[in-house]
């Protein structure tokens, strides 16, 4: 692509020959800017150029200062230089002046060493960081919908990569424990809104626990009882056995004393 058809904000110039032969200074740096493609040649610097190159001989090397003067003075485009850090950067404003106090900014030019550029816009710069985080979400999107994996114990979950050290038990045993009640709401909330590209605060759970899950826990609890329950009356049936036992066991000693044995007499 030639220079022409270059974007400015994406156009570096600089020239050496110049620079070797006059040197980069505050005093001539707009002189040595005017030799670029970003300058502009309706610009009230070029009028002023044309109308004493002739009857000032020392017009380029005139002081800034003076430069300023015959500026504010005239209405139109202009250049002004806005930054100087000697030796070897400066920023170049192109600007629309209205009258002596009243001006607008149109562009930004910064030299760096010999080298000439074009600040971007806020515009562009905004635009670039867009296009880049919505090219980022949609990967990001993209990835999200290869995640979301189904167990009995955890309903719709996403499983992160994980390290390879980690052994296919430990895998297994955190797939039946039951979920933190975030992470699970996160979960769902992600499942909803996949499946129906909205979500509705009254279709989460309350808790935010998977309802499977919490189901199975309860069914749990309610088996232990039982089984505790169950123990129990065991118990407690052994317990009236035992007393029974001993309740006759003291009852067959008091029989033998009130019917004692009768001896036959003696032939």
């Amino acid at each position: 692509m030639s220079i022409e058809n270059t974007p400015l904000d994406e156009l570096q110039w600089k020239s050496p020959e110049w620079v070797n032969a006059f040197g980069l200074r505050t005093d001539n740096v707009l002189e040595y800017f005017s030799q670029s493609p970003f300058f502009d040649r309706t610009s009230n610097n070029q009028v002023l150029k044309m109308q004493n190159q002739f009857s000032d001989a020392n017009y380029i090397s005139r002081p800034y200062e003076l430069l300023l003067i015959d500026l504010t003075k005239m209405r139109g485009t202009e250049f002004i230089i806005s930054i100087v850090r000697e030796p070897d950067f400066w920023v170049i404003r192109k600007q629309y002046r209205y009258s002596e106090t009243r001006v607008k900014t149109l562009a930004d030019f910064y030299i760096i060493g010999s080298s000439v550029y074009m600040a971007p816009s806020i515009h562009a710069i905004l635009s670039s960081r867009l296009l880049s985080t919505s090219l980022n979400l949609k990967n990001a999107i993209n990835l999200l919908q290869e995640l979301p994996s189904f167990s009995p114990s955890k309903g719709h979950y996403y499983e992160f990569s994980k390290s390879d050290n980690e052994s296919k038990d430990d895998k297994t045993e955190d797939s039946l424990k039951l979920p933190d009640s975030i992470s699970n709401a996160f979960s769902n909330l992600l499942n909803l809104s996949l499946q129906k590209n909205s979500v509705r605060l009254d279709d989460m759970p309350d808790t935010g626990i998977n309802e499977i899950a919490l189901t199975k826990q309860q069914q749990q609890q309610q088996q232990q009882q039982q089984q505790q329950q169950q123990q129990q009356q065991q118990q407690q049936q052994q317990q009236q056995q035992q007393q029974q036992q001993q309740q006759q066991q003291q009852q067959q000693p008091s029989k033998s004393l009130l019917n004692p044995a009768v001896s036959s007499p003696p032939k």
